[in-house]
């Protein structure tokens, strides 16, 4: 199984493929949707917000293209990152490009991952409990109507099983939406009777291409040979190796439980795992174990909040850089005092402080930073972007001309990185919707396609 990435990011080259393929694998897999980089692309009305068209176009060219020159399945969700039905829509008309261009013909599976919303509301309406996955105020406990209504779009991680059954069809490939990204791995495997634990391990190690090698830096193609009780994962990259220690480091992240990852209807165990050296680049794993649990899928919505103007702005003089906490809470009073009659409308005014606990905040274990120069986001959220961009412009205003102890200047108190000095970044999206779906048919959600491409 030859591992390639369809996130746009690049981590695949055609001297890995070209490599791999003297492996002779049976297909081509890869994820292409994450949350990793924020709600806002779920709500978000661009086809290619997250790495742009041209670089989508290279990585699922050259995936495309081996799989169909050498007569190999591919499974691949895609959409980046959200895998909402219009970033899919955007995928698939790169696919159409690429078959035009390459004169290829593709019969392809197409599984949406977004979810209606009448799907959901009649779920609720028959008392059914979607309950929150994180323990936090922001979401309710249970999914309401109301949440539904507001959500700006809906979508849900599925499992191996809607790939799974549609591999029963004679396709070239499957293209998902959003997707479980080990869900992807798993499919081709489990329909043909291997271990669902041993295979669940290997979708979580292969899914991030070589991060779980060295050096994990350029990630690339990995390669895994699945057998009955064991498998082995190699770079093709001759530049790259797996080791015992790249390999169970990968198995361990983006989770409270280091041998426990959760899934849909069981997790994955790898408490008894079994790492062992073959070779200078390849690691032999073993020790899997799938735990079933009761079916469920995350589903994912985010909801409007705003709108957000930022300006960015760089202080070097030491007197105001020591007093710079004191500095910014008048700046914030003033802001306060002037934009009091804008009620009911409502506004968010937020420093981060570069140089200064902006990126972990309050879990800052360095106590006292002595830091030569800031650098200062005004992050404004609002109402309306009208409103943003004013309270952006007055709050900016403050701090380049306020007063501060043994300031030896007139103004200019800071240094604006840009001209125009503030910038509206439009709608602002927060997750309101991090539910657990139970289901009975793990398909029932999901609406399948069978396309020939191109299309039209």
């Amino acid at each position: 199984m030859l591992q390639s990435s369809w996130m746009g990011y690049g981590n695949i080259s055609r001297r890995s493929i070209n490599e791999a393929l003297k492996w002779d694998p049976h297909l081509i897999v890869g994820q292409g949707t994450s949350t990793d980089p924020g709600p806002g692309y779920l709500g978000s009305d661009k086809m290619y917000p997250y790495h742009g068209v041209e670089s989508l176009k290279r990585d699922f060219q050259l995936s495309l293209t081996t799989a169909y020159e050498n007569g190999l399945l591919f499974i691949h969700s895609t959409g980046p990152p959200s895998g909402s039905d219009l970033q899919l829509e955007g995928s698939l008309q790169v696919i159409d490009e690429i078959t035009k261009e390459n004169n290829m013909k593709l019969h392809i599976a197409v599984i949406s991952g977004e979810i209606s919303k009448d799907y959901l509301k009649q779920k609720i309406s028959q008392e059914e409990k979607i309950e929150r996955l994180v323990d936090t105020p922001r979401l309710n406990k249970y999914l309401t109507l109301k949440d539904v209504d507001r959500a700006k779009r809906i979508v849900a991680q599925m499992g191996p099983e809607p790939i799974m059954k549609v591999l029963d069809q004679k396709i070239d490939g499957v293209i998902t939406g959003r997707a479980l990204d080990i869900g992807l791995h798993m499919a081709y495997p489990l329909k043909h009777g291997f271990d669902k634990g041993l295979v669940a391990q290997l979708g979580k190690t292969i899914e991030c291409g070589t991060l779980c090698a060295v050096p994990p830096t350029g990630a690339d193609n990995i390669f895994a040979w699945l057998r009955n009780d064991h498998f082995l994962v190699r770079p093709p990259n001759p530049d790259k190796k797996c080791t015992i220690m790249s390999v169970a480091g990968h198995a361990f992240y983006e989770r409270p439980d280091i041998t426990k990852e959760l899934n849909p209807g069981g997790y994955l165990d790898i408490s008894d795992a079994k790492y062992e050296q073959v070779d200078e680049r390849t690691v032999k794993v073993s020790g899997g174990k799938w735990i079933p649990t009761e079916y469920s899928i995350k589903i994912e919505g985010v909801a409007l909040i705003g709108y957000r103007t930022i300006s960015i702005v760089g202080i070097r003089d030491p007197n105001l850089v020591s007093n710079i906490d004191e500095f910014l809470q008048k700046v914030k009073n003033q802001v306060k005092e002037r934009f009091k009659d804008k009620s009911p409308l409502k506004y968010n005014l937020v420093f981060q402080t570069y140089g200064k606990n902006a990126v972990l905040g309050p879990s800052e274990f360095i106590v006292k930073p002595n830091p030569h120069e800031l650098g200062i986001v005004i992050n404004v959220i609002a109402d309306n972007q009208k409103l943003a961009h004013t309270i952006c412009a007055f709050t900016r205003g403050r701090i380049f001309f306020n007063d501060y102890p043994k300031k030896t200047t007139t103004a200019g108190n800071v240094a604006v990185l840009f001209s125009p000095g503030d910038v509206d970044l439009g709608p602002v999206y927060n997750w309101n919707i991090w539910h657990a779906l139970k289901l009975d048919n793990p398909c029932e959600p999901f609406e399948v396609k069978i396309i020939d491409f191109p299309r039209g």
